[in-house]
């Protein structure tokens, strides 16, 4: 339990987020919305709460949420690795409060469609198991994976970044140190070449920064840079756009787009119901204009007018 006192004042701050959102909802009831990724060829997945999602969209061009996680644990990030999803929880209860696990599960040849339905909101195809223990980590969040296979988890409890390597798809060969200390609440994570861009907070201080590790020949963590800060909010999760990176601001409610050195664009505060996750949205299911969002609202609130959902959002930028 005492994993978990280093983020107390984060998680007493978290409640205090945003109250409005202009994005147009995909699905609703996607509680404490926290994560997504979309495939190669366009499947989006998503996690909340005690879920992991498949959206797909049903006879009549509305979106519907299809469950493949049916454990009581809480699901930070999920990520692919080849053709298999991954995905970290935290467990709750006060018996095993903290104890995280890595899951994994195939990704289904193709999404089901309305007929394979066999159980409201269940997909039929997939479900997530466990895989192995992590309890080496505090609380594990944000995933990313490289060229090579190796997974990445932010450890926003311990505030280092791990590496985990595999002999197969569902045995882990090795959990090791991959970056040590690097922020208070290390978040987000996203490979563009051969750097590792993250989110967290400074340690010391109330800001919140994006920064950068570079990868060295060997494979190793090389030189961090903060190349962005902000005071007395969250940044939480990024993706790569246009030659730059969209990061999610949490408690402004805003999404802001870094580039060159800079902060050149902005969505307007409370676009977003405190913003988790974000993607460049791709066809055939959305316009690739646009971008996806997770909205968690307030943390352990599931009301559906206070965020938990998954949002489209059309930027100016």
């Amino acid at each position: 339990m005492k994993r978990f006192f280093s983020t107390a004042l984060l998680a007493i701050s978290l409640v205090l987020s945003g109250c409005g959102s202009e994005s147009e909802t995909i699905v609703d009831g996607v509680l404490e919305s926290e994560s997504l990724f979309f495939t190669a060829d366009g499947r989006l997945f998503v996690s909340g709460g005690n879920g992991v999602y498949e959206i797909i969209q049903n006879g009549v061009g509305d979106y519907i949420k299809l469950d493949m996680f049916h454990e009581n644990c809480l699901v930070e990030g999920i990520i692919q690795r080849y053709d298999y999803l991954y995905a970290v929880c935290s467990k709750l209860k006060p018996a095993e409060f903290a104890d995280s696990y890595l899951l994994a599960a195939r990704i289904s040849e193709r999404a089901p469609v309305p007929a394979d339905i066999r159980e409201d909101e269940v997909h039929p195809f997939m479900t997530l198991g466990v895989i192995s223990p992590l309890a080496q980590l505090g609380i594990p969040n944000g995933m990313e994976v490289d060229e090579f296979g190796n997974i990445y988890i932010a450890d926003s409890g311990k505030h280092d970044i791990v590496q985990v390597q595999f002999s197969d798809p569902t045995t882990v060969s090795l959990i090791s140190l991959w970056a040590e200390d690097i922020a208070f609440a290390v978040n987000g994570l996203e490979w563009i070449g051969d750097q590792l861009y993250y989110t967290g907070i400074k340690s010391g201080t109330v800001n919140s920064v994006l920064g950068r590790i570079q990868r060295n020949t060997d494979g190793s963590a090389g030189a961090v840079d903060v190349l962005y800060q902000r005071s007395g909010t969250v940044l939480d999760d990024l993706a790569a756009y246009k030659d730059g990176v969209i990061v999610t601001d949490y408690l402004k409610g805003s999404l802001l787009f870094w580039k060159q050195g800079q902060v050149v664009a902005e969505t307007p505060a409370d676009t977003f119901f405190a913003p988790t996750a974000v993607a460049p949205a791709q066809p055939p299911m959305f316009d690739s204009r646009a971008l996806v969002v997770t909205e968690k609202g307030l943390i352990f609130d599931d009301n559906p007018n206070w965020g938990n959902k998954v949002g489209l959002y059309y930027p100016d930028f």
